[in-house]
């Protein structure tokens, strides 16, 4: 590990080669990467318990022969192995162990090699680099910058990842991490943004949904909210006497732009793309995507133009299940999908992505159950000779009607934004009504329009979106969307609710799709309750703690 004070001694032409070089690779450079760092792990791991059970006591000498040897696996294939941050069948000690959710709400634990853990910092500064930056080779960021950090605390990656990006790289949060260590997600929220006043705030890092929360909320807040030390700042009382002369003149409403100008902002999460165009009106910044989960660390990037995403070859070999063959496979156990190299993607199609850690790390052919879109195969703006992607949905967090359509949660997205219904949070599910499906969506939503007119629009939405969906009505008579209206703040009231209840931060919010009977009934329940006192600024249940999806963090 190298110290930031010698990091930042270098130019900036090395620093963006170091850290960003990876996007000058060709297929051919990326495949030999791929396959030199593949083969050094199997010679690392083949003597390890864990490694001689996976390689079923040989050592492939190629890439086919790795793919013809290894079965696909699941978080499953790993127990006990990986319980109770047990190293004894690892191939090399855990430096740190994380966690995420998996289904059910219960925990995965993933343990970093010291190795992989650099890779997966240096991947971050990487985004860092690239999200602050214009052109190539730009590098705007530097040492002492203010980055205010909404990420969950440790043991979750992301809240490793703070503490590296501050001590490695010399990042310290507008909050200390270990000051922010100790308190309630919401809370550590709040008090950034109210410090930020006072520091001000050069990157943001955060879900793109906690950004348009406080944006929608900011002017009643500022209105409301007491004022607290940070607020009476020097430095605060100046940037906010700005803001709210910039407010007079423009005649609308303070919005956060107003108070910090940021070199960057940082985003993830399936909703990243839906929530871009209303960050960049209250922030004043075109967000930065990144794709990421636990078990991979960040596997992909968006370039300096802040489009589509190139994978990262140096964490993880990857392979790719074509989405039928993917869709096959979960419907049948026994089915074993065939997988695809990079240089066989098409453009326009959907796969399920597929993982081998590298640095001694234990996963082997692992399913992460994520699906990407293959956007196109190179990116001329940039000149990146590398697919480009964006990532899709989880293939186990979908919704499946008459057989026909396969409802997931950027098809509810895409539907709710195009039909302007003003949605700020929902959850849908199928639900039994006799011999016909009923999609039922429950949601907050702005505007006087009443269930009926709410329904009417947002199916016609998701017919064209969805050309199976569309079949439903046209095929089979069936009209299968219903639609029930939430009242506002409703979904505030349930994360405190589970607060309250001492529940993990995972489970402080209904799941996006497929929600339980419990979880619906006390949502119904809190929506006739009468709605709890406005808070101060930052008020963020509606947060969706995740590596790149909904109900989870990474």
């Amino acid at each position: 590990m190298m110290p930031h004070n010698q990091i930042w001694r270098w130019n900036s032409e090395t620093i963006w080669q170091k850290y960003c070089g990876f996007l000058d690779l060709n297929q051919q450079e990326f495949s030999q990467i791929q396959r030199e760092l593949l083969l050094d792990e199997i010679a690392t791991v083949h003597n390890s318990p864990l490694g001689r059970r996976l390689l079923r006591g040989k050592q492939p000498q190629s890439v086919d022969e790795f793919r013809r040897v290894v079965k696909l696996t699941k978080y499953g294939d790993y127990l006990p192995d990986l319980e109770d941050g047990n190293d004894a069948s690892l191939p090399e000690p855990a430096y740190h162990w994380v966690h995420t959710t998996g289904a059910k709400a219960e925990y995965k634990h993933i343990p970093y090699t010291r190795r992989g853990y650099d890779v997966v910092a240096d991947n971050v500064m990487a985004a860092f680099i690239l999200s602050s930056a214009n052109k190539k080779g730009e590098v705007n960021i530097g040492p002492g910058d203010r980055v205010l950090y909404n990420t969950p605390p440790r043991p979750f990656l992301s809240g490793m990842l703070t503490f590296e990006m501050a001590d490695r790289f010399g990042f310290p949060g507008v909050l200390d991490p270990w000051e922010a260590e100790g308190m309630e997600f919401k809370e550590r929220i709040q008090k950034g943004f109210r410090r930020g006043l006072g520091t001000g705030v050069d990157i943001l890092v955060s879900m793109s949904s906690i950004l348009v929360k406080i944006g929608e909320e900011f002017a009643d807040h500022q209105k409301k909210s007491s004022f607290s030390r940070e607020m009476l700042h020097p430095a605060a009382i100046s940037r906010l006497g700005a803001a709210y002369l910039k407010r007079k003149l423009l005649r609308r409403d303070l919005l956060p732009k107003d108070l910090w100008s940021p070199k960057a902002i940082l985003a993830w999460g399936i909703d990243a793309p839906f929530f871009k165009s209303q960050v960049e009106h209250y922030w004043g910044k075109t967000p930065f995507q990144f794709y990421s989960c636990t078990e991979g660390g960040v596997m992909a990037l968006q370039g300096w133009n802040k489009k589509g995403m190139t994978l990262v070859p140096y964490s993880n070999f990857f392979e790719f299940i074509p989405e039928e063959e993917s869709i096959r496979s979960w419907d049948d156990a026994e089915y074993c999908p065939t997988t695809l190299l990079m240089d066989e993607l098409e453009e326009g199609k959907r796969y399920e992505i597929v993982i081998t850690h590298f640095h001694g790390m234990p996963l082997m052919r692992y399913r992460v159950g994520h699906l990407i879109r293959v956007l196109s195969l190179e990116d001329p703006e940039t000149g990146v000779k590398l697919p480009q992607i964006e990532f899709e949905a989880r293939c186990d967090d979908r919704i499946d009607l008459a057989g026909f359509t396969r409802m997931d949660e950027k098809t509810f997205w895409e539907a709710l934004t195009d039909a302007q219904v003003g949605c700020s949070d929902w959850i849908v599910r199928k639900e039994p009504t006799g011999d016909k499906p009923k999609l039922h969506l429950y949601g907050e939503f702005k505007g006087e329009l009443n269930e009926k007119e709410i329904t009417r629009v947002i199916h016609q939405a998701l017919k064209d979106k969805d050309p199976f969906y569309n079949d439903l009505e046209q095929m089979l008579g069936i009209f299968p969307l219903k639609v029930t209206r939430l009242s506002e703040g409703t979904f505030d009231r349930y994360y405190d609710a589970q607060l309250r209840k001492g529940l993990p931060l995972t489970e402080r919010r209904p799941s996006r799709l497929n929600a339980t009977n419990d979880s619906v009934a006390e949502l119904l329940h809190l929506s006739d309750a009468k709605a709890a006192p406005v808070r101060q600024l930052g008020d963020l249940s509606k947060v969706e703690p995740v590596g790149a999806g909904s109900a989870r963090v990474s």
